[in-house]
């Protein structure tokens, strides 16, 4: 249906008016000629006119009025009133044309929305506030949150112009317009459906519908559902504001509707992995097959991606959930002390054994070990390693006795580790046994709409952990998090939405309270996968270690420094120091005596 924009852009109104003074209906012309009569094709349809009664044109600022019957035209101008009908034809039909400069609609209160939504005490309730928005912004008569499941919907919430749940809502599970947009159609705003091909189509006709808005709510490549609007007896005009008014509450809507459609996690299902992009439904799915086996997983992806999320999740959906899963970093660990913290010691065994201590292998036993960057593992742990899986069994440093072991494994890295192998820092007998499985956890970036899931879940977890007040995500918001790279991955969401909730000055949070583009932002050479270091980029490997060690610190200082603009407060916040700390990591390069 051509829409006349420059008629729209005047809000032409129209009002047809009955002789006792109340109004019959009550219009906007959004066509070059719009006709008005009973028959079912009519734009305006009047019950008590003529099948084929009025055709009406816009003429600058009048209306041109013309009596299909009769052939007979008037000119109608702002404010005055024209007697169409005879007593004899009909019960004294007049009309009133009004002509408005502008966009005439309020501008919908999204903030307002926002806090509703996040008041609400349910997901239920959430869609039912937003509903009732949706419906009052285009003044509808019939409105609905559609949910799709494989290839079938269903109402999740439905509302009529008076706010009470529709009462022939089931008409519209055979809707061919909410269909099309389920399938993946693009966004519908019908303003007159007369003359389209939604015309005939039984929920319009058996609803008596005019003008309908379907708006599909996706994440990334799937459609969770929609949001529907039609009204009965007039057309709706849907201006360009309002439509991408329309567009945000979409937005607004898709975290209260994943969450309707997300099953509850029952044995055997993950648990923790939210989101609806392609990437995520295959990790689930394989997360699912993998999870009861005995299998050694090997999970690949860029850091910050949730691998421990997914070891958990793996946890959770094997037989050994009730038993423990026992994490370790192994990049967190000094070389030195990653023996005694796998393997465990006797009393005596060194320097400051003063105890027996069983080691962490020994503690996942009847459940999970998993092993964080393994990438990083020293060649001697490697080998070590190599025994226990080969042989299921652990003896502690010092200690003779040799001990069963039985446990699952589970290790990440952010490392390509075939490059490891082939560059001699990685065992390819370790590897063989460590990738029985191997599982790619998805960057961010990779994600799609994800992101919007989580930080709605990310922001529900800090309220609850501060005690702060419910919070919801402004439009810029939305856009901010749709838009960035998320370099540093789900743990840079996470940060940004801790920190926003606490420094939002409200209940609303806007993208300036995210600060992504700030100094909190992770760079992007700094979140890149990194090569093991290997002698060439270690200096001079004949000095002491303590020497070593001070050239990298000074090193690593300097490089803070430099990425805060050289604010040492920032610099010291970001290496976890204090800053007089900061200033004796700076003393030798004669840095340290210049302080504020």
């Amino acid at each position: 249906m051509a829409i006349d924009r420059s008629i729209q852009q005047r809000a032409v109104e129209v009002e047809l008016g009955r002789a006792d003074g109340s109004v019959a209906s009550r219009f906007r012309i959004v066509k070059r000629i719009t006709t008005v009569g009973s028959a079912v094709g009519a734009d305006v349809r009047l019950a008590e006119a003529p099948p084929h009664w009025l055709s009406l044109h816009a003429d600058g600022a009048a209306l041109v009025v013309r009596e299909l019957a009769s052939g007979r035209e008037r000119v109608a101008t702002p404010g005055r009133v024209l007697d169409l009908a005879t007593p004899a034809d009909l019960p004294g039909l007049a009309v009133t044309l009004t002509v408005c400069a502008g966009d005439t609609d309020p501008p919908l209160a999204i903030g307002r929305l926002a806090a509703q939504l996040a008041a609400a005490d349910s997901v239920g309730e959430a869609l039912a506030r937003l509903l009732d928005a949706v419906v009052e912004a285009v003044g509808a008569d019939v409105g609905a949150v559609v949910l799709a499941e494989r290839g079938a919907f269903s109402i999740a919430v439905s509302r009529d112009g008076d706010g009470a749940p529709l009462a022939d809502a089931g008409e519209l599970l055979s809707d061919t317009i909410i269909a099309d947009v389920l399938a993946g159609g693009p966004a519908l705003v019908a303003d007159q459906l007369g003359g389209t091909a939604y015309a005939q189509v039984k929920s319009v006709v058996r609803l008596g519908l005019v003008a309908a808005v379907c708006l599909p709510l996706r994440l990334g490549d799937r459609t969770l559902g929609a949001l529907f609007a039609g009204t009965r007896g007039r057309p709706a005009l849907v201006s360009e504001r309002r439509r991408a008014e329309l567009d945000v509450v979409a937005a607004l809507a898709l975290p209260f509707v994943a969450q309707l459609r997300r099953p509850a996690p029952g044995p055997g299902r993950p648990t923790g992995l939210d989101g609806e992009s392609a990437p995520m439904v295959e990790l689930r799915r394989k997360v699912e097959r993998v999870g009861p086996s005995t299998l050694s997983v090997l999970l690949s992806g860029p850091s910050g991606a949730g691998k421990e999320v997914v070891a958990r999740a793996l946890h959770a959906a094997s037989p050994r959930r009730d038993a423990a899963l026992i994490a370790i970093n192994c990049a967190a660990i000094a070389p030195t002390l990653l023996d005694s913290e796998l393997f465990g010691y006797k009393k005596g065994a060194f320097t400051g054994a003063m105890t027996d201590r069983p080691g962490l292998i020994e503690l996942a036993a009847g459940g999970t070990l998993f092993l964080d960057e393994i990438g990083d593992m020293p060649a001697p742990m490697q080998a070590a390693l190599l025994r226990v899986l080969e042989q299921r069994e652990v003896r502690r440093l010092g200690d003779a006795e040799v001990r069963p072991v039985d446990f699952r494994l589970v290790a990440a890295t952010h490392r390509d580790l075939r490059a490891e192998v082939a560059a001699g820092r990685f065992r390819d007998d370790l590897l063989f046994r460590l990738q029985e499985v191997t599982l790619v956890v998805p960057p961010l970036r990779a994600r799609g709409d994800d992101v919007l899931l989580l930080a709605h879940t990310f922001l529900r977890q800090t309220e609850a952990q501060l005690g702060l007040a419910a919070q919801v995500l402004a439009p810029d918001a939305v856009a901010a998090l749709r838009a960035h790279a998320w370099p540093g991955n789900v743990r840079e969401l996470k940060a940004a939405v801790r920190r926003a909730a606490v420094l939002s000055d409200g209940v609303v949070i806007h993208a300036a309270d995210l600060a992504l583009d700030g100094d909190t932002e992770v760079t992007p050479a700094l979140a890149a996968p990194v090569p093991a270091a290997s002698g060439d980029d270690l200096g001079d490997t004949s000095r002491p270690l303590a020497e070593a060690r001070d050239a990298f610190v000074l090193r690593y200082t300097r490089a803070a420094l430099a990425r805060v603009g050289g604010n040492r407060d920032e610099a010291a916040r970001l290496l976890g120091i204090g800053v007089r700390t900061l200033y004796r990591y700076l003393e030798s390069d004669g840095q340290g005596d210049e302080r504020p």
